[in-house]
């Protein structure tokens, strides 16, 4: 099951898919006046992202299909027939004795196809299989228990709900993995024919997510007879020029086929610092190096083919920099005109978005944004280690143009603001840590900032989920400087673990735990819960207090030891060092080859 869920991450991010404490970033140390003006008429839809909307296969009886054990069988989150990739077994095997790709990038690439049939798609972008995309025509209110319990796993958005009524917030379900054209028109379809006649409402206001601002892209630059009836629009992590993951995946330019970084790096930023992740860097070396990214290269083709060549939404998260040279690689010939049609269509819409968004709020309606950045690019990106991102999506596509420095830099002590979208002598868009100059995004007044947070994880960031929501909803949110709670630059935290913490607390069966254990975890609780109800995050001060929650609730007898034992360290660490020798080795083999 675990190597089912590394596979699933690994696809998932395929085709997408140094910390500074609370001074940094506090623009004000006075007691906040703000008083909310909570908009509770308007009607507010969320443009969910990927895998925050179930896709099920469905049995020749038109009922969603189950596998043997009675599970469904999804085309979203991504199911996997590993069964599929055993096959490619004895060519592996095969290729290690004879040091040589004895048919195993081609086995790999036919289970590429098989394990991933049920999103199998045709030349023309439509499913070979049945395939159902929920999408409930009713508000959050009326959704059964089950659906809406689902959907607010995805979102934990249930203070959106509290502010203006259930009622009032709609869920538009569409296909992750859909075409982009269709699900544009499916959305202006559910503005006009469910959310406003529901309502009786004369705007609406549009929450588009990660994915959802492609899907947001099309549908402006389709129905700008739409404008009018949008009173706000909150982007929150938007995919506006996709992920550079995508782009380097429709190019052939991942980081696999790079041997410094296949041997030492990959595994362990997608594993963590274990000894599993560096046994595994060896263990890549039975293979000849060229044997070793033939295979990968069959296998990445094979995703690429049965999952993203025909799957437009897919191609609408190639950037605008990779398109031709991915296109020509994937779309040529006739028999792709129709897929090329619907994204070159795409593409424009992409190209016309800035100014579609000034006409957007030239028409009176109100744009937010909410980026994240200084996290690594998911590891198969070719320049993940120095492309400043949200671990996803480089920070320059949620951020909708904004300039930043690489990981690990700053943009330097003379650098002074482009002033692109924003020259008011009065504001300054530059982070206090140097890393980014927002006045070259193309909301740099209404854009908000979280360091250090992973895109996958935001609807963890109980900060930045609560930003989104008062942005949408409190009409006295105008700008960044609007209330002091949300300052423009901020740090991303997670709050899950602490939850999870406290909830076993709450469920635990206290009478035999010692009175000076009981005290230190209630501690520690009433210190995270302060932490807590801080906006502007203390990373430091947050890091710590988790860990002595975590270290409070083990020494009370509730949870393994939530950090690493000297023996595990240990064995990380002589784990680590052979392999470094293994490449030492191999790195001298090759230079006396040449």
């Amino acid at each position: 099951m675990k190597f089912k869920k590394a596979i699933s991450l690994l696809l998932v991010c395929v085709m997408t898919l140094s910390v500074f404490s609370v001074s940094a970033f506090a623009v004000t140390g006075e007691e906040s006046t703000y008083v909310p003006d909570y908009d509770r008429e308007t009607p507010v839809i969320i443009v969910h992202g990927m895998s925050q909307n179930n896709t099920y296969l469905l049995d020749e009886n038109g009922e969603w299909a189950k596998d043997d054990k009675g599970n469904y069988i999804y085309g979203w989150p991504l199911h996997i027939e590993l069964t599929a990739l055993l096959k490619a077994v004895p060519a592996l095997l095969l290729s290690i004795i004879t040091r040589q790709d004895a048919g195993l990038s081609d086995a790999l690439n036919k289970a590429a196809h098989e394990a991933l049939y049920v999103i199998e798609k045709d030349n023309e972008g439509n499913y070979v299989n049945d395939i159902d995309v929920p999408c409930y025509e009713m508000p959050m209110s009326e959704l059964p228990a089950s659906v809406k319990e689902e959907y607010y796993k995805f979102l934990p958005i249930q203070e959106l709900g509290e502010l203006i009524g259930e009622d009032n917030v709609y869920y538009f379900g569409y296909d992750s993995l859909g075409d982009v054209v269709s699900t544009a028109d499916r959305l202006y379809n559910y503005i006009h024919n469910v959310v406003l006649p529901q309502t009786g409402a004369k705007q609406v206001k549009i929450c588009p997510i990660s994915l959802g601002g492609t899907v947001a892209t099309y549908y402006l630059n389709e129905h700008p007879e739409d404008y009018s009836l949008i009173k706000k629009m909150v982007f929150v992590v938007p995919a506006i020029d996709g992920s550079n993951i995508i782009g380097d995946l429709l190019t052939n330019n991942l980081s696999v086929y790079d041997d410094d970084k296949l041997y030492s790096d990959i595994l362990v930023s997608i594993l963590g610092e274990t000894p599993l992740s560096y046994i595994l860097n060896m263990v890549l070396r039975i293979l000849p190096s060229s044997v070793l990214k033939k295979a990968l290269n069959g296998l990445v083709d094979g995703v690429v083919e049965v999952a993203a060549q025909n799957t437009t939404i897919l191609w609408a998260l190639c950037p605008t920099a990779y398109y031709e040279e991915a296109k020509a690689i994937w779309l040529e010939g006739d028999e792709h005109a129709v897929v090329r049609e619907k994204v070159d269509s795409y593409m424009e819409a992409r190209a016309n978005f800035p100014d579609n968004l000034a006409a957007l709020k030239a028409s009176g309606t109100e744009l937010f944004d909410v980026a994240c950045y200084d996290v690594n690019l998911f590891p198969l990106c070719k320049d993940y280690q120095t492309t400043n991102a949200d671990r996803v999506i480089h920070a320059a596509s949620p951020s909708m143009g904004a300039t930043f420095a690489d990981l690990g830099t700053t943009l330097g002590d003379d650098y002074v603001a482009a002033g692109t979208y924003c020259s008011n002598p009065e504001h300054n868009h530059l982070s206090p840590d140097g890393v980014v100059d927002a006045t070259t995004g193309l909301l740099p007044c209404t854009t908000w900032y979280f360091k250090g947070q992973a895109h996958e994880m935001l609807p963890d960031n109980d900060v930045a989920l609560e930003l989104a929501i008062h942005a949408m909803v409190d009409d006295n949110i105008k700008d960044v400087y609007s209330n002091p709670a949300y300052p423009q630059f901020n740090n991303g935290r997670l709050t899950k673990t602490t939850n999870l913490y406290i909830k076993t607390w709450e469920d635990a069966d206290k009478s035999g735990i010692p009175e000076e254990n009981k005290a230190a975890v209630e501690k520690a609780i009433a210190d995270v819960k302060a932490l807590d109800d801080e906006t502007i995050v203390d990373i430091e001060a947050w890091t710590a207090a988790e860990a002595a929650l975590g270290q409070a609730l083990y020494e009370a007898g509730l949870i393994e030891n939530p950090e690493p034992s000297k023996f595990e360290n240990a064995l990380t660490e002589i784990a680590k060092k052979m392999n470094m020798g293994v490449n030492c080795f191999y790195d001298k083999i090759n230079s006396l080859k040449k």
